[in-house]
């Protein structure tokens, strides 16, 4: 018995592979990632290709894993979620100050210890390159392929085609499905909704992690923020004996400033946001070459006049298209579909919730994957419009009203972190 069970064995796992749908993920950042661990566990035989040579890279940020994006992530994969709760720090403390550190200004979080209970995760702090590295190591266990060195040219429908580093080019083809996860900058957007680059916020973020060496900047399990005029610092504990550092200012404060810029980075910002306390100490601590310097920028929400999706590829291919992926099985994941301002520490978070909702459409597509994707899109852009439209005012407010800021960010709340999900299998 025990003999012919095996054959039978491999006959089925080979019919599956066959049956299997065939997903190429373009981009191997959290969003890829997350969606290539849901596809996985849907079944679906997936190859994540990303641009870097590998995935080693260090990247010297970190962010908020906020319960929905937990939820999200537990309900993909028990497993994954467990060896998150392992990651970061929990957040026990959130500080919130004027630019001085010397008057308290209201918590619009509240305590985060009752996270689990209210909300069922609590809110995890965690570097990048961690989370990245814990995803990537479960995509792999699960049997998904990463191909790294691969730059997106072209794509047509089911197929892409690459650059590597030394200008070879590479074609991929046969896949039923297309997900260009391929961030801010998209070259899917592009070509799919075709609306230019993203939106400019007006603001410009310098960030950094060092290490954890002195608590009387911020104790551990906790985070802080300090907003001055037009000028706002965030110290978050990351967890492995790091600290997080970012410092926002808008373009009105830096006009209105004295502050002459030269090429030492570090002396700038000292004297750029001296009147922000907390953040002298940890910027004289960080090296200049560790010191991540970009513009702050979100993409216009995928919506029609009355807020509703609209999605601009569902209509169907037109002969003269030149890239004629509208209407078929192409679509858009993460920052390419939904980039939104860091105000809400939504932006991988939402990835997250696309990830499972992606893979649900898939899952239960029984072959057309066209209807899938159009039912994926119009339920997670329902879902994250108005967070972007959220992000982008509180990331205004903070600046300019900051009474408004701390109201409008405790009414959003509730919405983002109480959503639930189901298990994917």
């Amino acid at each position: 018995m025990p003999r012919a069970a095996a054959p039978r064995a491999l006959v089925c796992a080979a019919l599956a592979r066959a049956l299997a749908p065939k997903v190429a993920v373009v981009g191997g950042g959290l969003g890829g990632l997350a969606s290539g661990i849901a596809l996985r566990k849907v079944g679906a035989d997936v190859t994540v290709f990303e641009r870097a040579k590998t995935l080693d890279g260090y990247a010297g940020t970190g962010l908020t894993l906020w319960p929905n994006g937990q939820k999200a992530l537990a309900a993909i994969d028990a497993q994954l979620s467990e060896k998150l709760q392992a990651l970061g720090a929990a957040t026990q403390h959130i500080e919130v100050t004027d630019a001085s550190g010397e008057n308290s200004l209201p918590n619009p979080t509240g305590d985060p210890r009752r996270f689990p209970d209210v909300y069922g995760f609590p809110m995890r702090n965690v570097r990048w390159s961690t989370l990245r590295s814990a995803l990537a190591d479960r995509y792999a266990e699960l049997g998904g392929r990463i191909v790294c060195d691969r730059s997106v040219e072209e794509a047509g429908p089911g197929c892409v085609e690459f650059v590597d580093a030394a200008g070879a080019s590479h074609k991929e083809d046969g896949f039923d499905v297309v997900v260009g996860a391929d961030g801010l900058h998209s070259k899917f957007r592009g070509w799919l909704v075709n609306d230019g680059g993203p939106r400019d916020a007006g603001r410009t973020i310098w960030r950094a992690i060092i290490p954890f060496a002195d608590e009387s900047l911020l104790p551990r399990d906790a985070c802080s923020m300090s907003a001055g005029a037009g000028k706002v610092g965030f110290l978050t504990d990351v967890g492995e004996n790091c600290l997080y550092w970012s410092a926002f200012a808008t373009d009105e404060a830096l006009a209105a400033s004295t502050v002459v810029r030269g090429d030492d980075v570090k002396a700038y910002l000292l004297e750029e946001f001296a009147e922000v306390a907390a953040l002298g100490p940890v910027i004289r601590a960080t090296p200049a070459e560790s010191i991540l310097e970009r513009r702050v920028a979100d993409r216009k929400p995928l919506v029609d006049k009355k807020g509703a999706p609209a999605i601009p590829w569902a209509r169907k291919r037109r002969w003269w298209t030149r890239r004629p992926l509208a209407g078929g099985t192409t679509t858009l994941l993460g920052d390419a579909m939904h980039a939104m301002i860091p105000s809400l520490g939504q932006g991988a978070n939402s990835s997250f919730e696309g990830a499972y909702r992606l893979a649900a459409a898939i899952r239960d597509a029984d072959g057309d994957y066209e209807k899938a994707l159009r039912a994926y899109e119009q339920a997670q852009i329902a879902r994250v419009a108005a967070i972007v439209d959220a992000s982008a005012r509180q990331g205004r407010m903070v600046y300019e009203d900051k009474d408004e800021f701390m109201r409008a960010q405790g009414e959003a709340q509730d919405s983002m972190w109480g959503v639930r999900f189901e298990d994917l299998v």
